[in-house]
């Protein structure tokens, strides 16, 4: 897979594929205030819909939210997927600075993300993207900004990750997945995403980065425990070992769960999204933990995958 280049910040020609889809997301978590939010917003110019899903919370009380998987887009839309509904997304400096907007007229959400290393590749790990046209890369960083909700105004100085993806996007074959993300200093912080694929394949992608570059994963392990009522993840689990022989092991709780379990178009089965707070090496770190499934035989809940010599 080609490298990334600065144009790859921005939007990219729309493929010939029916399910072909541009999206940009990203999670942030503020200790002080409490505050966290996410965001996505993803277009399908071949099927004129879009997708919005957002959150914000105040530590597990849920303040705003928007979900949206039928919005008319034009089939030429070009650089408005960047902006459209309530959220929109702005590149300042190609992996260095973005910026997040959501505004719904009862929550206003105004963001600057500010990168601690590299942008990671997906297609760096694994060469089944290669078979594909599928592009996907993401990043950790300082968010700051301000938060207005409920008549409060809110100065915010927190953490998280952002990504970005364009390519083939049907996903309602998949059968589960596990993603998260933690960071825990400027200079320490990992991710990985486990997923099963509809030919029950396993496959993995995610790094550990400690300053300097993201070192890319051999082998990964979560454990997830859930609510007794609702099935929610509540705590867990991770064991990262790296191409070079370093190893995380870490234990999270998770913070909220925002559920759109059997509502999105293009997956099938239950899906949640969970800030989390995570010990690791003595560290408090936060993050996210997202995990899909579509039947309870595929419920992640002791998995790991090893993809790498």
């Amino acid at each position: 897979m080609a490298e990334l280049n600065p144009q790859d910040e921005f939007i990219h020609p729309t493929g010939t594929d029916e399910s072909w889809r541009e999206a940009f997301y990203f999670d942030f978590y503020d200790p002080r205030t409490k505050l966290a939010a996410f965001g996505y917003s993803g277009v399908h110019p071949n099927q004129e819909t879009g997708d919005v899903i957002f959150a914000l919370w105040r530590g597990d009380v849920l303040l705003a939210k928007y979900t949206r998987w039928d919005l008319n887009i034009p089939r030429e839309i070009g650089e408005e997927r960047l902006d459209f509904g309530p959220l929109a997304f702005r590149p300042i400096n190609p992996y260095k600075k973005w910026r997040m907007f959501y505004d719904d007229g009862a929550a206003r959400v105004d963001l600057t993300f500010d990168a601690i290393h590299p942008a990671y590749n997906w297609g760096q790990s694994h060469g089944a993207l290669a078979q594909t046209n599928s592009h996907h890369y993401e990043q950790q960083g300082r968010y700051s900004g301000t938060i207005r909700v409920g008549g409060e105004r809110h100065e915010v100085t927190g953490m998280g990750a952002r990504d970005h993806a364009w390519g083939w996007g049907a996903r309602a074959g998949i059968r589960r997945w596990v993603w998260a993300s933690a960071q825990f200093n400027e200079r320490f912080a990992w991710n990985m995403f486990q997923i099963t694929l509809a030919d029950q394949r396993e496959i993995h992608f995610g790094y550990i980065y400690r300053g300097g570059e993201n070192i890319l994963l051999r082998r990964s392990h979560a454990q997830l425990n859930y609510a007794e009522m609702g099935k929610a993840p509540e705590s867990g689990t991770f064991a990262l070992e790296a191409v070079n022989g370093d190893k995380v092991e870490a234990s999270c709780r998770m913070l909220n769960a925002f559920n759109t379990s059997h509502q999105e178009r293009n997956k099938t089965g239950y899906h949640y999204f969970c800030h989390s707070e995570f010990q690791c090496e003595g560290q408090t770190g936060y993050g996210q933990t997202n995990v899909h499934w579509r039947l309870e035989s595929d419920r992640p809940k002791d998995w790991g995958v090893f993809t790498r010599k």
